[in-house]
């Protein structure tokens, strides 16, 4: 029986399953999708290759997990910038703000290749569940500001939003960007 690292057996089968799903978002940000395979997971994680499928029954179960980790982590992050701010404005002010910040931190950078990822239907359908989550905030921005057809307004800003990422990602100042986006979404909506 292999050696647990653990106070318990469950706690220790956490930390092995959470090593190999960092172990795999690392690899996924070097070499993007074609480098994630068992072995080179595993090799990465400090665990033997037939470890993986105690934890994992696909590779797609393996990226999903990665996705969703990504996902949480970025949820977090957005709800602490919004913490106990009061007015709409100030709200979204804060969403593009620390949306521009993450994506010049690099939290955006597993997005692309996760795209790209050709996961079965179940699985993909599971990452549109939580990418949507992810539109909750601006959605709920929008949504107070009062703004006619909140849902509409919510994908157009997003839509904005995303072309705001992108010109971070090309090395414009995230500041610059945020300020920016916050000035189309805010003359656009409450024009």
């Amino acid at each position: 029986m292999p050696k647990i690292t653990a106070p318990t057996v469950a706690e220790h089968r956490v930390a092995q399953r959470a090593a190999l799903v960092q172990a795999a978002e690392s690899v996924l940000r070097e070499s993007g999708l074609a480098g994630i395979n068992p072995r080179v997971v595993c090799e990465r994680a400090g665990m033997a290759r037939s470890s993986f499928y105690d934890y994992f029954p696909s590779k797609d179960d393996l990226i999903v997990a990665v996705a969703i980790e990504a996902f949480e982590r970025w949820d977090r992050e957005i709800e602490e910038a919004l913490e106990g701010i009061e007015t709409p404005e100030a709200r979204l002010e804060a969403l593009v703000e620390a949306t521009m910040r993450m994506t010049a931190d690099g939290e955006h950078d597993i997005a692309a290749p996760l795209r790209q990822a050709e996961l079965s239907p179940t699985r993909f359908e599971d990452l549109m569940v939580l990418h949507d989550a992810l539109l909750r905030p601006m959605n709920q921005a929008i949504t107070d500001l009062g703004v006619p057809d909140p849902d509409r307004a919510a994908m157009l800003a997003n839509g904005l939003l995303g072309s705001g990422v992108q010109l971070v990602q090309h090395g414009v100042d995230p500041r610059t960007v945020a300020r920016d986006v916050y000035r189309m979404l805010t003359r656009g909506l409450l024009a």
